[in-house]
């Protein structure tokens, strides 16, 4: 296989000189050359902009006209190629005007010889591609600068360049935005700038000791210190340190981050944590004062009922041990009040079975009817018996409804309770239960007060013996914690309505609440 002939552009005007360079160059041993002959100006431009060569051997003078001049256009127009400049006579000032505008070479006619043409056509052509590579190089450190500029300027974090002397000598725009200064303003400036007086001295025997031994506290860690803003506001920061050595001197990196968020969540969470643990500590302390207390009183109701059994008492007697029976029990209801609102405020475990509600509903009117009441005040039941189950805490919602029925028999002198169970029209699921009552009402300010723990709202028609007030915080804790909402509509005078909202992502059929139909009112009603 023979040799891959180098390529060369001859510009000359004279044919004798393109058969000396011809000769020439047959004369090298061990290397084949491609020589195209350009004897005019404009044939040598057009031979250059084809860039088809990889070394032009350039005369200086050729059809009149300066051989820089041409030099000079094909530097212009981006040629690759190095360019050797021949010349009749040796001329320094000539030489050195034509190595500044970028010639590989300057050699002399009268004095070339094969040699050393092919000395300087193998030197210009490395030297072409050790430029080439060079530019090559500096064009992926352009970009790769650029890249890094782009990465830098767009992170969240202040990423903060200095000199060796702790001088900041680069900031991004996070560094803007955090600490307030442009970049203009601090360039120059000691790191120690952002942060608080009392902290800068640390700050300086940090670089100090890593100047003077390599060591630092500060230098590749990361550590949690104290900020300072341009309007002189401090803030709590996280930052890391690296250097790094060049032929230049050290430098270091800081990237800085503000935790002021994470601070403040840190202290939410702790605060949260110690409210838990306070509200165990008091729930636990309720539970064992409540079983400590319920023991007697069971005891003071059994007896009471012993003694009430006793045909030989006389009214007065009976009378005494009536009111020692009611206190008894207000007292252990209040108790059992205090725990249920203990086990709502730690957390309850919800326990989801399918249920029918009609059956729920019916067992809790039953346990009132049983039971000693006002016999002016009826009991209203409305329920449809072809609701479909409903998935809840069938418990829960059984205390709920307990709690809302026995509030408002309290409230309530004559008149009725009614309890009614509001179906969709489209396939008979429970959208709501209300509870309605005949009592005295609520102002309306007061509305949203009866649900907090204690608010015993006095009115003229208070009964003595009503409650505690925790029966309605309970309840509303629990409907939340069954996905339901407890809501209440009353006016002075008219009676009160509470009601048991059951959205459709907790009942039984999801697609009710999208199709939103109308609700059926009240049916299959029965007093008691």
């Amino acid at each position: 296989m023979g040799l891959r002939p180098t390529r060369i552009l001859l510009i000359e005007d004279r044919e004798s000189d393109y058969f000396l360079t011809r000769r020439m160059l047959s004369t090298i041993e061990g290397q084949a050359f491609d020589l195209e002959w350009a004897s005019s100006y404009g044939a040598g431009l057009q031979a250059i902009h084809r860039a088809a060569h990889e070394v032009c051997l350039l005369d200086c003078k050729i059809d009149d006209s300066d051989g820089l001049e041409l030099l000079r256009e094909s530097q212009e127009s981006g040629c690759k190629a190095p360019v050797i400049i021949l010349t009749g006579m040796g001329d320094y000032r000539l030489d050195l005007e034509a190595m500044e505008m970028g010639a590989a070479d300057f050699l002399v006619k009268d004095q070339l010889t094969a040699t050393l043409l092919e000395r300087s056509i193998r030197y210009a052509i490395a030297q072409a591609r050790t430029l080439e590579e060079l530019r090559r190089q500096q064009d992926e450190i352009r970009v790769s600068e650029l890249r890094f500029r782009s990465v830098v300027q767009s992170a969240s974090d202040a990423i903060v360049q200095t000199d060796e002397n702790a001088r900041i000598v680069f900031w991004n725009k996070a560094a803007e935005v955090i600490f307030g200064y442009r970049e203009e303003e601090v360039l120059g400036f000691p790191l120690e700038l952002l942060m608080p007086e009392w902290r800068r001295p640390d700050l300086r025997l940090g670089f100090e000791r890593f100047r003077t031994g390599g060591k630092s506290q500060l230098v590749g860690k990361t550590i949690e210190l104290e900020g300072l803003r341009k309007d002189g506001s401090d803030f709590p920061l996280e930052l890391s340190l690296a250097s790094w050595t060049t032929s230049e001197g050290t430098s270091f990196t800081a990237i800085i981050r503000d935790i002021t968020e994470r601070k403040r969540g840190d202290e939410m969470r702790c605060a949260k944590e110690t409210a838990e643990k306070a509200n165990r500590t008091t729930s636990s302390f309720v539970a064992i004062v409540s079983h400590e207390l319920r023991t007697p009183l069971h005891a003071i109701i059994g007896f009471t009922n012993i003694l009430l059994q006793n045909g030989s008492l006389d009214t007065r007697d009976l009378d005494f041990l009536e009111r020692i029976l009611r206190n008894a029990e207000n007292q252990l209801r209040l108790i059992d009040s205090v725990l249920d609102l203990g086990k709502v405020e730690v957390g309850m475990d919800v326990e989801l079975a399918f249920v029918s509600l009609e059956t729920i509903v019916n067992e809790v009117v039953k346990q009132f009817e049983g039971g000693r009441r006002n016999p002016d005040v009826q009991i209203v039941l409305c329920v449809s018996p072809s609701m479909p189950v409903v998935l809840t805490d069938p418990a829960k919602l059984k205390q709920v409804l307990i709690n809302l029925i026995d509030n408002a028999l309290k409230f309530t002198e004559r008149g009725s309770v009614t309890v009614n169970v509001v179906t969709s029209s489209v396939d008979s699921t429970p959208v709501r239960i209300d509870v309605i009552d005949t009592g005295p009402g609520i102002p309306a300010a007061r509305l949203e007060e009866i649900f907090e723990p204690f608010p015993r709202l006095e009115t003229e028609v208070t009964p003595v013996g009503a409650g505690s007030g925790l029966g309605l915080s309970i309840s509303r804790n629990l409907c939340r914690l069954l996905g339901y909402r407890l809501q209440v509509r009353s006016r002075p005078g008219r009676g009160s309505t509470f009601s048991i909202l059951m959205p459709a992502s907790v009942r039984t059929v999801p697609s009710t609440a999208e199709r939103a139909g109308p609700v059926q009112g009240e049916r299959d009603c029965k007093r008691g």
